[in-house]
């Protein structure tokens, strides 16, 4: 009897899993057209004096543009974009956009993912496709390109295209309708914007805000000789910081400071400090001017920041942490980390930010991101430390330390402080009281 039930089950359960292999065959294979039936592009906003709605057939009768785009995503990295659609623009004129009351845009895809974009970054400054935008560099885009033979081009809403080529040959509607829109400059990061099963635009007459404007660490002041200036905003991602050092006025055609994104800080661990590089060392009087420039927003006020360096005499160097406080100093010149140093209990050491205390007793750092392996030197000392090993290699001779190099958030090596220190010839005292930490050499 019980043999029955058991065959009666197991028949059950596989007419029931042949059931769904067929459905999901069977939906795979429905034509795009019948799965886009229900599809509609939806225009509307206070921006606009006749809200409409678009099916697919609507757009695909109206005049079709194709438009090859040159393109940099938020890695950073350089990517070709071909696609065929119809204008923003004129789908705009058909809603009746209010041009001198229309302020901002914003687009939404079928998952709800957004970007705003105001209407001056979108239809008043030019942008373009850079041809040669790959010079310097295939792939690596904080390497600028040429910008030379700029080709002007508009946004689409584009009902085919294709990724990482400029040959149409290749193009579909995968993604599709999609935000495809220019850059401005050759460095300009815009892959973001790129919106995929774009479903509804909304024109906004409100007034855009303003970026918050970068801040510097340390802040303007006087510094010691070879001080390392970071900057920052509080959104990372899509927002940019731009920068000068020779007193003019910050733009878009500035050097980037933030190249990759802080979505990305995790997963470029190995490369985040040398593209996203503190600016200096600093030997000499040095004026630092630096913008914000982001989608959607106004551009920042211009910040500037002015460094005296100290005319220092060699003396010794003391730098001061505490485990969970991001809080430091190095000769009394204040400095606040991205992440905290920190006590490994089991074990009974105290680890901190590679790079910082590295660099901050004059060591140079450098990561072998095959190997992952931490390479220190300093004069004629060496050392190689190897993440997640406790196997340490000085000046070629091996040693095992108790407390093995990490990678922490956001993307930042954590060394095992005594060690590293004492072998590069600093002292370390540690006050149990205050739960200070002292380096000095």
């Amino acid at each position: 009897m019980q043999a029955d039930k058991r065959k009666v089950v197991a028949f059950l359960v596989y007419m029931l899993a042949g059931v769904l292999l067929f459905t999901s065959a069977f939906i795979i294979m429905l034509p795009t057209t019948t799965l886009a039936e229900s599809y509609s592009l939806e225009i509307t906003g206070d921006g606009v004096s006749n809200p409409v709605k678009f099916t697919l057939k609507d757009l695909e009768k109206m005049e079709q543009h194709q438009v090859v785009y040159s393109c940099i995503n938020t890695w950073p990295s350089k990517r070709w974009y071909v696609g065929r659609g119809v204008k923003l623009w004129d789908l705009l004129v058909r809603a009746g956009i209010k041009e001198r009351e229309a302020k901002l845009i914003r687009f939404t895809a079928v998952d709800g993912y957004t970007v705003v974009l105001t209407m001056k970054e979108l239809f008043h400054d030019e942008r373009y496709c850079f041809p040669n935008f790959k010079k310097g560099s295939e792939s690596e885009g904080h390497i600028p390109g040429d910008p030379s033979g700029k080709v002007k081009v508009e946004p689409i809403i584009a009902l085919v295209n294709a990724e990482g080529t400029n040959n149409p040959e290749y193009m579909n509607d995968l993604n599709c309708p999609m935000l495809m829109l220019g850059q401005r400059t050759v460095t300009e990061q815009t892959g973001n914007l790129f919106v995929k099963y774009l479903n509804k635009i909304e024109v906004l007459t409100d007034e855009p805000e303003k970026w918050d404007p970068p801040q510097a660490n340390p802040g303007s002041g006087t510094v010691p000789p070879g001080t390392m200036v970071t900057l920052s905003i509080p959104n990372d991602d899509d927002a940019k910081i731009y920068y000068t050092l020779d007193g003019s006025d910050p733009n878009l055609n500035s050097p980037m400071y933030n190249w990759i994104s802080r979505r990305w800080w995790s997963a470029r661990a190995d490369v985040l400090g040398k593209i996203n590089r503190p600016i200096g060392p600093i030997y000499e009087d040095t004026i630092i001017k630096a913008i914000t420039i982001g989608p959607g927003k106004l551009d920042s006020d211009i910040v500037t920041f002015t460094y005296q360096v100290a005319d220092v005499k060699p003396s010794l160097k003391v730098i001061q942490l505490t485990p969970g406080s991001i809080k430091a100093s190095i000769d009394g010149v204040p400095y606040t980390l991205d992440t905290a140093p920190y006590l490994n209990t089991e074990v009974g050491r105290a680890l901190v930010p590679l790079r910082f205390v590295s660099e901050a007793l004059g060591a140079k750092v450098t990561w072998d991101g095959e190997t992952r392996r931490v390479i220190i030197t300093d004069e004629e000392k060496k050392i190689v430390l190897t993440v997640g090993s406790s196997d340490v290699l000085v000046n070629g001779m091996h040693q095992t330390i108790d407390c093995a190099p990490v990678i922490l958030p956001p993307g930042r090596t954590f060394i095992p402080l005594r060690f590293v220190s004492e072998t590069l010839g600093a002292a370390v005292d540690y006050n149990p009281k205050t739960r200070e930490i002292t380096i000095a050499r």
